[in-house]
C-alpha cells in the first residue's frame, strides 16, 4: 500500500511541476534580443523586398549579417544604408544558382564573422507565363533560383555549422503558391507553383537529416507582397501579353490579401531564427493573410448588436 502512495501523482506534485515550468523558461528578452547579440547570418537576396526586411530585424537585434545577391549597386546600396545606422551589414555578390558562389559566399561569412549561425534562403524570381506559352529558359531560371539556390545555399550553409558544432538554423522560402494560390481566375505560374511546393517538402527532407546535428530547419510561406519584386516582375508580364493580362489581374485580385510592407512577413522570419522555433521541425508556416481562404464578407449573426438584425421582412 505504501508503494502504491509512493507512485501516485498529487495535486501538489502537479502544482510544483507546474511553477517549475515557468520558473526555468528564458525570458523572451533572452529569446528574442540578447541571445541573438553577436550570431552571423546570411541572407540571400537580402538587397531588396523581403530579405531586406529581414536583414532589418536581424541587424537590430544586434546579429551579423552578410547581405548575399547579385547587384553591386542594389547590394553596396543596402550595405552603406544598415551601416549608417550602426548596423553591422556587409554586402558579398552571390548567384545562388552556381553552386560554388553559394560555398563562396559561406566562406566569405566564416572569414569575415567566424561562423555561421543563421541561413535564410529567401532569393527568388517568379514570372506569369501561360503553361502552354512556357519557355525553357524561363522555367530554368525559376527552378534553378527558387528550388536549386536554395539546396545547395543549404548545403554549404549546414556543412559549417556541422564541421564548428553550431546548432544554427536554416529558414527556407516557400509562398502560397505551393497551394496553387496566385492570381485568382488567372494562373499563369505553374512553374512557380512547383518550385514553391518543392522547397516546402524540401525543408521536411531536410530537417529530418540535421535534426541529429542540432540544427534547425524550418520554411516561411509569405502571400503577396508590395515589393520592388512584385512591381518589376508584373512590368514583364505586361511586356509580353499586353496590358489586357495587367487590367484582369487587378479587377481578380482586389480580394486577394496583400502586405504592404514586407516586414509584415519579416518579423515572422526573424522570430524562426531565434529560440522560439527550437521545437519546430520541418514545419513551413504560412504567411499570407490568409491568400488561401474564401472570406466571409457580411456578418451573418442575427443576435449580436451590430450585425445584421434578421431575415428582411420580418
Amino acid at each position: 500500500m505504501d508503494k502504491e502512495k509512493q507512485n501516485q501523482i498529487t495535486p501538489e506534485m502537479i502544482a510544483n511541476l507546474t511553477l517549475g515550468n515557468v520558473s526555468s523558461i528564458q525570458s523572451l528578452a533572452d529569446i528574442f534580443i540578447n541571445n541573438m547579440s553577436g550570431k552571423t547570418a546570411v541572407v540571400t537576396g537580402g538587397a531588396s523586398g523581403l530579405g531586406y526586411n529581414v536583414v532589418n530585424r536581424l541587424s537590430e537585434a544586434g546579429v551579423q549579417v552578410v547581405i548575399a545577391s547579385r547587384s553591386e549597386a542594389k547590394g553596396k546600396k543596402a550595405e552603406e544604408e544598415f551601416r549608417s545606422r550602426g548596423r553591422e551589414v556587409t554586402w558579398h555578390q552571390t548567384d545562388v544558382t552556381k553552386v560554388s558562389d553559394c560555398y563562396e559566399t559561406i566562406d566569405f561569412a566564416e572569414k569575415t564573422y567566424g561562423k555561421v549561425d543563421i541561413l535564410v534562403a529567401n532569393a527568388a524570381t517568379w514570372s506569369m507565363f501561360s503553361f502552354l506559352d512556357m519557355p525553357e529558359d524561363e522555367y530554368d531560371k525559376v527552378m534553378n533560383t527558387d528550388l536549386k539556390g536554395e539546396y545547395f545555399m543549404a548545403q554549404a550553409a549546414a556543412r559549417s555549422m556541422v564541421r564548428n558544432k553550431i546548432k544554427g538554423k536554416i529558414i527556407f522560402t516557400s509562398s502560397a503558391a505551393r497551394h496553387s494560390s496566385d492570381v485568382n481566375g488567372i494562373g499563369m505560374m505553374s512553374h512557380y507553383n512547383a518550385a514553391k511546393g518543392a522547397v516546402a517538402s524540401m525543408t521536411m527532407g531536410v530537417a529530418k537529416e540535421l535534426r541529429q546535428y542540432g540544427i534547425t530547419v524550418n520554411c516561411v510561406a509569405p502571400g503577396g507582397m508590395l515589393s520592388e519584386g512584385a512591381l518589376s516582375n508584373t512590368g514583364k508580364a505586361a511586356a509580353y501579353y499586353g496590358m489586357e493580362l495587367m487590367e484582369e489581374q487587378q479587377a481578380l485580385s482586389a480580394d486577394t490579401p496583400l502586405a504592404t510592407n514586407p516586414d509584415e512577413v519579416a518579423i515572422a522570419v526573424f522570430a524562426m531564427c531565434t529560440d522560439m522555433s527550437n521545437y519546430m521541425v520541418g514545419e513551413t508556416v504560412d504567411v499570407t493573410g490568409g491568400a488561401t481562404l474564401s472570406f466571409q464578407k457580411k456578418p451573418w449573426s442575427y443576435t449580436m448588436q451590430g450585425c445584421i438584425p434578421g431575415p428582411k421582412g420580418k
